[in-house]
């Protein structure tokens, strides 16, 4: 397996419209999308001419169910129990709320197919990025060599410490592979964007397909909010969209 530590870290770009900071990285330069900060929720639409009722989000739960989208929003029954969504229809922008959860977006070009994922440590154990890559290629052909990936901003290992009930869920499954696990003074932090990477690149997206934004929302008080630092806490909206 190729190396995955770390791949992914080209940059990105700071963007304000109005009161509005959002985020975006260059390999998703090509579809509308954006990784949302503190400074503004729905109202980052308004940058690209997108209006509410064109955002589709989630009752996010922490499992790792995938909602396929291909008919028109107001025939699904609600509340929507997923954590990641996959659609094909260039009207709807799909959302993920997050505050330390990694929010993920994939493009399909060639597909004409866009998802999103919430990922966090219960997610991720589920498989979740592998779970919906899989999904796009069995329900859109999609090859994942072609899926672009970006992953925005979320806790850090710097910050995120767990348990040894989790250090322990995430050593059987990954045999070797087991640096996004590291240990100071006596306690165990996780790098759930380095998990998410090795899962995708299990499903076969190359990581030269993966951008990665090494912001942590722990750390970045100025930009974000964090429920593992603030508690009760705000969310940040990101979404991606074809049309």
């Amino acid at each position: 397996m190729e190396s995955w530590r770390y791949c992914g870290v080209k940059g990105f770009e700071v963007k304000k419209h109005k009161e509005t900071v959002f985020l975006q990285l260059p390999i998703l330069k090509g579809v509308k999308h954006a990784f949302g900060t503190r400074q503004g929720g729905e109202e980052i639409l308004e940058a690209f001419g997108l209006s509410p009722g064109q955002l589709l989000t989630f009752k996010q739960v922490h499992g790792a169910d995938v909602l396929i989208l291909r008919e028109d929003p107001k025939t699904l029954n609600y509340p929507l129990l997923y954590d990641a969504a996959i659609t094909d229809r260039e009207e709807v922008a799909l959302g993920v709320w997050t505050a330390d959860c990694l929010p993920i977006l994939m493009w399909d070009k060639s597909k004409g197919v866009v998802a999103t994922v919430h990922a966090g440590w219960r997610g991720l154990r589920y498989e979740i990025a592998q779970r919906t890559i899989l999904r796009m290629k069995e329900t859109f052909g999609s090859s994942p060599k072609e899926i672009l990936v970006g992953i925005g901003p979320g806790i850090g290992p710097c910050c995120y410490e767990i348990g040894t009930e989790v250090v322990d869920l995430f050593r059987s499954p990954y045999g070797s592979h087991r640096s996004f696990i590291y240990n100071r003074g006596g306690r165990s932090y996780l790098d759930l964007c380095s998990v998410t990477q090795l899962q995708l690149l299990k499903a076969g997206v190359p990581s030269e397909n993966m951008e990665v934004m090494p912001l942590c929302t722990a750390c970045r008080k100025d930009l974000f909010f964090s429920y593992r630092r603030d508690g009760e806490s705000g969310r940040q909206l990101s979404f991606i969209i074809l049309g």
